[in-house]
């Protein structure tokens, strides 16, 4: 149960994709403040949409025009319903049915995010139209890619410009009918619109917009939007095949005498002006049904004639005078209204018929100009007449045209016939307000309190009233004060008071005004007939001394722009900057970079302020650590006096330009000295021969003689290391520090650096010292050769001893392979060295017969043989890669002794 509720509710959730749109629009209202009320009104087909299509929880969004970047989102939760009318509703057959959706929801638009000078819009995309419409391609998006949605859109302005509040609602249209049309007969209805700020309001008809997807709820998206594509022969110039077509008036009056059968969508936009500058606009879509089901009807006639005439004679126009002496009852007219259906059977010899009244070329309610009853029956041909009476104070003045308008009550919509009548209305006399005082142009020097009187009059005696008109200025601002003295019956007495203290008032914007003071009567018709009073009044202020600039680093005084100035990194900068004022004045002295911030550079420069003379000093310490020369290497100085707190508030300025060119720093390079720590070998030229065996070890060190700022950072690194083989084996340990640097070198081979039966190599290291001056950075480089070869294994020194008397006498008393070094007067060993080729691996000495009497596997091994028999022995002396064989003799005979 529970799996089949949530089935039910997930279906009821999901939009319907169903033909229910007959169109609508949005209306967006201000309430208060930064609050505003937003409506979406949807007509909703009743007879072809969907229940389900409905939607309950609408989201809309909110678009800057300007990027259509989303400013946000609008969310609508629930709708009212209403059903949309018709005109005449005993004319409805039951083919339209149209409800009226209102969605609405109150929003926040904050004047610091909707402040953009190129307004916004709000828009909302909806799938389908009607498929049955006729003029444009409007199919089942399940079966054809030719479907068409609605983009619901309207237009609003910023809610601030020029700095104050915008207060704007947009406007609200005249609801639609619900009627129909038919082939051949006239077809009108009102779309104007009602602006509650007094907006302008002009109408066209555009092509209607389609969504950027065919499914129900498009996903929101910025514009522009796609328009629907018109059914050929239909277009925009052919909605739909009138004679006139649909076409709309720029007060929004629709009309067309439609000559097809069939539903048609149609879209008006309404654009909305203030002081000629468009602000908004909406668009509203609609549609209308052109069925042949119209019974056959003739239109009413209306005939005019004037009070004092026998019979009707005016049929279409006529022309009417009154003077003003002319009393109320007679300032009349009569109009009769006949028809011919009145007479007709298939209208059952009756026909009702009303009359309204609508101005021709102006706008007021002339509703006033007709009777109490305005509406009748005609029977058997029978008329009825109508009186109409017009004020004694015309709407405008001079003539003004009114049209009496004839309706029956014929379907889908009542025929008409309308009278115009030309009106001229002689109004009760009158003597216009006017001022007895002149005009007045002047000049006044600053610091004058001038004062002007102004008296205007009406020989009528009627109340006054005074309005004044200002070029652009606040007269509380400029000092100025409109002074009433009086203010009665056909009198006016004022007078003008003006205060030019500059250190009170801001002249600096404008230091001449335009005054209108404008006078008129309260007369009874209160037409307007305004008398004008004109103040061209201009302030002379005194004269103030331009500020001046100077600096130290040239000798002109004058100096406006510094060029070619350059410093190297590491030197100073300093110079002073002078402002001087002849006045005496309050001056300030500042100076900034031109695209950069010189607190970013270790810039120094606090500016300073007083009367007169005044200077600040600028000083640059140039170091590397805020620079990159790479990427910025010229700074362009821009330093200022102003003189704005003289007395009349005067913004007078000097500028000086500096620019400064940074160049690398100086820098003496360090130099690597290399030394050989084993004496045993010679370093000559940086080459050395080293027999393996021989440990190599090098002391490097690094000097650099900078110590300004601070001595630079000096590194010695091995940055190259190549032979005959590739070396390994070998230790560096890097070294760094401020001033000097201490490195070592280390490398004692063995023989795996000798290959392929090459027994010498020859090397090259290669070490170098950097120091870390900025974009001037230096080294030394230094290469150490060194060839290594295999130790000496040739025997042609090689003589060993071959005679042994081991008496006790101490002379040969063992046999070993040692000789007495003369130097030393020490044994040293005659064997021959071992090296990569050959290794000692042994001796073994034999007798005569053949028998092993000594073996040993030491260098340094002694054979006392005082146990042997005397005779001849036989030694076999092993190398890794060769032997050595000889012969021994053993005597026990004492040579000192001859024993």
């Amino acid at each position: 149960m529970k799996r089949l509720l949530i089935v039910i509710l997930c279906a009821l959730s999901m939009p319907a994709m169903a033909s229910h749109i007959v169109g609508g629009e949005f209306e967006i209202k201000y309430i208060s403040g930064n609050s505003y009320r937003v409506n979406l009104i949807v007509y909703f087909d009743l007879k072809n949409g969907q229940e389900g299509a409905r939607d309950f929880n609408i989201t809309a969004a909110i678009y800057r025009k300007r990027d259509n970047m989303m400013m946000r989102t609008v969310d609508f939760s629930g709708y009212t319903e209403s059903q949309v009318q018709y005109t005449q509703p005993s004319c409805s057959s039951g083919e339209i049915q149209t409800s009226r959706l209102l969605y609405t929801t109150n929003i926040i638009l904050r004047d610091s995010e909707y402040n953009d000078p190129g307004g916004y819009y709000i828009s909302w995309e909806r799938c389908c139209r009607n498929y049955s419409i006729k003029n444009i391609y409007s199919e089942d998006p399940a079966f054809s890619p030719r479907a068409a949605g609605q983009t619901f859109y309207l237009e609003f302005p910023a809610v601030t410009r020029n700095g104050k509040p915008f207060i704007n609602s947009s406007p609200r249209l005249f609801p639609p009918l619900n009627d129909y049309a038919c082939p051949g007969r006239p077809y009108y209805v009102d779309f104007g619109g009602i602006d509650d700020d007094g907006d302008s309001l002009v109408y066209t008809m555009v092509t209607p917009l389609s969504t950027h997807s065919l499914v129900a709820l498009p996903p929101l998206a910025s514009g522009p939007y796609p328009e629907v594509t018109w059914h050929p022969p239909f277009s925009l110039t052919n909605i739909l095949g009138g004679a006139p077509d649909l076409r709309i008036s720029r007060d929004g009056f629709l009309t067309t005498t439609p000559t097809l059968q069939g539903l048609f969508v149609f879209a008006v936009k309404c654009e909305e002006f203030r002081d000629g500058v468009k602000i908004g606009e909406l668009r509203r879509d609609f549609q209308m049904l052109v069925l042949d089901q119209c019974a056959h009807a003739e239109p009413p006639q209306i005939m005019g004639k004037k009070l004092a005439d026998a019979a009707f004679t005016f049929d279409n126009t006529m022309a009417v005078t009154f003077a003003n002496t002319v009393a109320d009852a007679d300032r009349c007219i009569q109009v009769r209204v006949s028809d011919p259906d009145a007479s007709n059977v298939l209208d059952n010899f009756q026909e009702n018929i009303h009359i309204k009244a609508m101005t021709l070329g102006f706008k007021a309610d002339v509703t006033g100009v007709l009777p109490t009853e305005t509406t009748a029956t005609l029977v058997n041909g029978s008329t009825k007449d109508f009186r109409i009476c017009f004020p004694d104070c015309p709407y405008v003045e001079g003539p003004f045209l009114i049209g009496i308008v004839a309706y029956d009550d014929a379907c889908s919509l009542p025929l008409t016939d309308t009278l115009k009548v030309m009106v001229t209305i002689e109004p009760p006399p009158n003597q216009n307000a006017r001022f007895t005082t002149p005009d007045v142009a002047e000049t006044v020097n600053e610091g004058d309190v001038r004062t002007w009187p102004i008296r205007g009059v009406d020989d009528d005696g009627d109340n006054l009233i005074v309005g004044v008109i200002l070029d652009g200025f606040s007269m509380a601002d400029v000092g100025m004060e409109l002074i009433q003295i009086k203010n009665e019956a056909g009198l006016y007495e004022a007078q003008l008071k003006w205060d030019t203290h500059c250190d009170v008032y801001d002249f600096t914007k404008r230091t001449q005004f335009k005054i209108k003071i404008l006078l008129d009567d309260v007369d009874y018709c209160n037409f307007a007939h305004p008398d004008i009073m004109e103040f061209n009044l201009k302030v002379k202020l005194p004269g103030n001394l331009d500020p001046i600039i100077d600096s130290d680093l040239t000798a002109d005084p004058a100096e406006r722009r510094v060029l070619g100035l350059t410093r190297k990194v590491n030197e100073p900068l300093t110079f002073n900057v002078f402002g001087k004022d002849g006045d005496n004045d309050l001056i300030v002295l500042s100076g900034n970079g031109v695209g950069f911030d010189i607190k970013d550079y270790n810039i120094s420069f606090p500016g300073s302020q007083g009367n007169g003379n005044i200077q600040s000093l600028f000083a640059w310490n140039i170091f590397c650590d805020k620079l990159d020369l790479e990427a910025k290497d010229e700074f362009l100085f821009e330093f200022v006096v102003v003189d704005n707190a003289n007395k009349c508030r005067f913004y007078k300025a000097d500028t000086l330009n500096v620019s400064v060119t940074l160049l690398p720093p100086d820098n003496t390079g360090p130099q690597l000295q290399i030394t050989n720590l084993n004496k045993q070998v010679q370093l000559l030229n940086n080459s050395m021969a080293v027999e393996l065996g021989q440990p190599i070890a090098l002391a490097l060190v690094g000097n650099d003689p900078d110590v300004t700022p601070q001595p630079d950072l000096v590194k010695v690194d091995l940055i190259g290391a190549e032979g005959t083989v590739a070396p390994s084996g070998y230790t560096f340990a890097k070294g760094e520090g401020r001033g000097t640097a201490e490195a070592t070198f280390a490398w004692n081979p063995v023989c795996d650096i000798f290959v392929d039966d090459v027994y010498q190599n020859d090397y090259t290291f290669t070490f170098n010292v950097t120091d870390d001056r900025c974009f001037n950075a230096k080294g030394d480089t230094v290469a150490v050769n060194i060839t290594i070869k295999d130790i000496d294994h040739e025997n042609r020194d090689f003589l060993p001893p071959n005679f042994v008397t081991p008496n006790g006498d101490n002379y040969n008393d063992f046999f070993a392979m040692v000789k007495v070094d003369e130097a030393t007067g020490q044994l040293v060993s005659i064997l021959p060295r071992d090296n990569c080729v050959g290794v000692f691996e042994g001796i073994v000495i034999y007798n005569r017969w053949g028998k092993q009497v000594f073996q040993s596997n030491a260098r340094d091994f002694r054979w006392y043989a005082d146990h042997e028999a005397s005779g001849v022995y036989y030694y076999l002396l092993k190398y890794s890669n060769k032997e050595y064989k000889g012969l021994i003799t053993l005597s026990f005979y004492d040579l000192q002794s001859n024993r």
